[in-house]
């Protein structure tokens, strides 16, 4: 890749492609992908790189546990964005983020970085990946949520979307008012009512926001 081909190892970009359909379609996905690479001088690496890269699922909490020794932590969250904001989204957020860490003296500098999951016609899922270095700090824990709050502000005002995939849960709560109204949550209520009138599905969590509180206890509106 660098040796005869030429690529800049500090500017090449992959991207990994799923075909689906039946044959004739990914065959017809294949040769039109194949054509639009080489155009713009790309090259095809074959299947086995993709199917290699998922092997680092595997190996993600190994790595986790090596970091946390060496006292860094770290987490990924995601949105999805129009592609016009794109670009705008991630400096926004990335800006936000360094000058959160800055404004709460944690030590060092944060390591921040993106990419683009999966692309759409209309927009992009961005993945972010955010990490510290947190010896010495009181509360990592809650120093990371700090940080992930004031990014989270920052990819809504930059016209990014609460989530993409992996849904609100407790650490995103505090945004439902922004993004959903009054009705909808009124919606979301009565469909967990009906399904979940004795909140199985959400056991011990009658004080989280949002949940449906058994009888005789107060609700709280998500």
């Amino acid at each position: 890749m660098t040796r005869v081909k030429g690529f800049d190892p500090h500017k090449m970009c992959v991207a990994t492609v799923v075909f689906e359909g039946t044959a004739a379609e990914v065959a017809f996905q294949e040769r039109t992908l194949r054509a639009i690479a080489v155009r713009h001088g790309g090259l095809p690496g074959g299947a086995a790189n993709g199917e290699r890269g998922y092997q680092l699922t595997f190996g993600i909490a190994y790595i986790r546990d090596l970091a946390f020794e060496h006292w860094a932590i770290a987490e990924s969250f995601e949105t999805s964005v129009p592609w016009s904001r794109a670009l705008e989204l991630y400096e926004r957020v990335k800006r936000r983020v360094e000058l959160e860490h800055e404004r709460r003296r944690l030590p060092g500098r944060p390591f921040f970085t993106g990419r683009l999951t999966q692309v759409y016609s209309t927009g992009v899922a961005m993945y972010f990946y955010l990490s510290f270095y947190a010896k010495g700090v009181a509360d990592p824990v809650a120093e990371y949520a700090a940080l992930e709050h004031a990014a989270r502000e920052e990819i809504l005002a930059s016209g990014g979307t609460l989530s993409h995939h992996h849904g609100v849960r407790k650490i995103r709560q505090d945004f439902l008012d922004e993004v959903y109204s009054e009705g909808a949550r009124t919606v979301i209520r009565e469909v967990k009512r009906a399904l979940d009138p004795d909140n199985l599905f959400g056991a011990s969590n009658h004080g989280v926001r949002g949940a449906v509180a058994p009888a005789g206890e107060t609700e709280q509106a998500p």
